[in-house]
């Protein structure tokens, strides 16, 4: 029988059923097995307090606890130390006395940042992992599976206007500081109000005024700054309106040089000065609106097994990566795999990964590295109903290409552009071939060209043998390994609220997102341990 001691000063007792249910048995398992391994790691944690000055620190293995059951339980600050304080199951898990009398919510927050002050973020994940591979739950595994997801910043959604205007705001309320706000008028009053009648609803014209406005303002107090020295210059407030200023507004190149909105701001600009770390990006799915925030690159274990109706997954999540939103797939597999590495885990035999990520260079760096890359590569461009470079069988070697209609290339040129060293090939086709062609129209342009042409890269028989491949059906077969990938991304969303950051930079949200994927291997941990003894139940029966 397992019990635990309440607030209420009334033992709990939790029956062997009941500890070896869905509800309670993540808490017994945090309690027996990640708990313990997180006391390994005392001295680290430890660390991150002064030794001599100051009152004694709070626990740092109990407030780590503390914010892995606040993860799975999607729970805020305030509600967690309630929960320690209620619920039976967190008290068994952090093993509290009836004489604990709770600490203020706010130590959560301090906590955090003293995580992010030591680079400790990935503390619970790899305790976790630890665990699980001493438990014997967690072996070698020759595969993983890799892809992102997008992730919301906890900002409002705000015009260029609204964001120059706002950083303004922000600066001049520093910059009282030196010499107060009568030093710094007419800005500080003209921008004291966040959002001003006059503006609500105004005309595009009177929009547009204010805008310039804004950068003319922006200009002058960045001017008035610079007899300040190089401390105020550089402080955080008026290097993020310099930064915010030279992303909205450019000086035209005249003879008397004027200051102007920019036509668009640049990629990675600033959207809130909330959070000048969340950046805006977009792919199919989201369409022209895309996102305001950061990616989380996802990397778990890929089972070779096939489950059973309604077993649930052994996968584990053993790395999470956050980028900011415009980074790209191509070029990520290195980082997250070194992420995998570090949290304990041996070098992957084979990478599951979906086009984003798959490149000719892509597969030559796995080579070399020696491991497979799984999934297929992007598709060629293609110009309307044209047949693409990936319709034809090309041997760059023996400098030989044959087109859908089984007609072989008559001329063949390697060209190099040695500016930005770039080598390709350039194959054309005779006209009196394509003229008599019974699929010249779905083969040649539609400009006043009479034969085929077919320009491709160097290593263009490289991509084409991985599309090739793709279409096998053994391949397609085995690329249902990568598809639990997408699962768990639905599961990270819905169960965990990982769509959402809850913290402001991308620094925090990593800790979100590092003490979230060790939330969600408890809870899978445990389900399938509840699932294996049910199933070996019905067995014995």
């Amino acid at each position: 029988m397992g019990y635990i001691v309440s607030s209420m000063k009334m033992i709990c007792f939790f029956s062997n059923d009941e500890l070896n249910s869905v509800a309670v048995r993540p808490f017994a398992l945090f309690r027996d097995r990640v708990r313990p391994e997180l006391e390994t790691r005392r001295q680290e944690l430890d660390a991150m307090y002064d030794q001599i000055i100051g009152r004694p620190e709070i626990d740092p293995v109990f407030l780590t606890g503390v914010t892995i059951l606040q993860m799975m339980e999607r729970l805020p600050d305030r509600q967690a130390i309630r929960a320690c304080q209620y619920d039976a199951r967190w008290r068994l898990a952090l093993g509290l006395r009836d004489e604990w009398e709770g600490i203020d919510p706010s130590t959560l927050v301090y906590f955090r940042r003293r995580l992010l002050t030591h680079s400790l973020a990935k503390v619970a994940l790899e305790s976790g992992l630890e665990a699980m591979r001493g438990a014997g739950y967690l072996g070698r595994h020759g595969a993983v599976r890799i892809d992102s997801t997008h992730v919301l910043a906890l900002v409002a959604h705000m015009s260029r206007l609204e964001c120059i205007r706002e950083t303004l705001r922000l600066a001049l309320n520093f910059l009282v500081g030196f010499g107060g706000s009568a030093a710094w008028e007419p800005w500080f009053s003209r921008y004291a109000d966040r959002n001003p009648p006059d503006l609500r609803n105004a005309s595009v014209e009177r929009l547009r005024t204010t805008m310039d406005q804004a950068g003319r303002d922006a200009r002058d107090v960045l001017s008035r700054t610079q007899p300040l020295g190089k401390m105020v210059v550089e402080s955080e407030p008026v290097a993020l309106l310099q930064r915010v200023f030279n992303e909205q507004f450019e000086t035209t190149e005249a003879d008397v040089p004027m200051l102007q909105q920019r036509h668009a701001a640049p990629a990675g600009a600033v959207h809130n000065p909330h959070d000048p770390s969340a950046t805006w990006s977009t792919k199919g799915t989201l369409g022209k609106a895309g996102w305001v925030g950061g990616k989380a690159q996802v990397c778990e274990t890929a089972p070779e097994s096939i489950r059973q109706a309604g077993e649930p997954t052994e996968a584990v999540i053993t790395a999470i990566l956050i980028q900011p939103a415009i980074a790209s797939d191509h070029g990520s597999l290195t980082p997250v795999l070194d992420a995998h590495e570090q949290n304990g885990q041996a070098k992957p035999s084979e990478t599951f990964a979906d086009a984003g990520y798959i490149s000719v260079p892509a597969l030559e760096a796995a080579k070399a590295d020696g491991y497979t890359l799984t999934g297929p590569i992007g598709a060629p461009p293609h110009s309307g109903a044209r047949f693409g470079s990936d319709a034809f069988v090309v041997d760059i070697p023996n400098r030989h290409a044959m087109c859908p209609a089984g007609k072989l290339n008559t001329e063949c040129s390697r060209i190099t552009e040695s500016k930005i060293q770039l080598t390709y090939y350039y194959f054309a086709w005779a006209k009196a071939d394509c003229a008599s062609c019974p699929q010249k129209d779905q083969c040649l342009s539609k400009k006043q060209w009479r034969f085929r042409t077919l320009q491709v890269g160097e290593k263009h028989m490289i991509a084409q043998e991985r599309r090739n491949l793709c279409k096998t059906s053994d391949y397609v077969l085995r690329m249902h390994r990568r598809s639990g990938i997408e699962g768990t991304h639905s599961e990270l969303t819905r169960g965990y609220g990982m769509r959402r950051s809850r913290y402001r930079g991308l620094e925090k949200t990593d800790i979100q997102m590092q003490f979230t994927a060790a939330a969600c291997n408890l809870r899978r941990w445990a389900v399938r341990l509840v699932w294996i003894d049910r199933r070996d139940k019905e067995r014995v029966a």
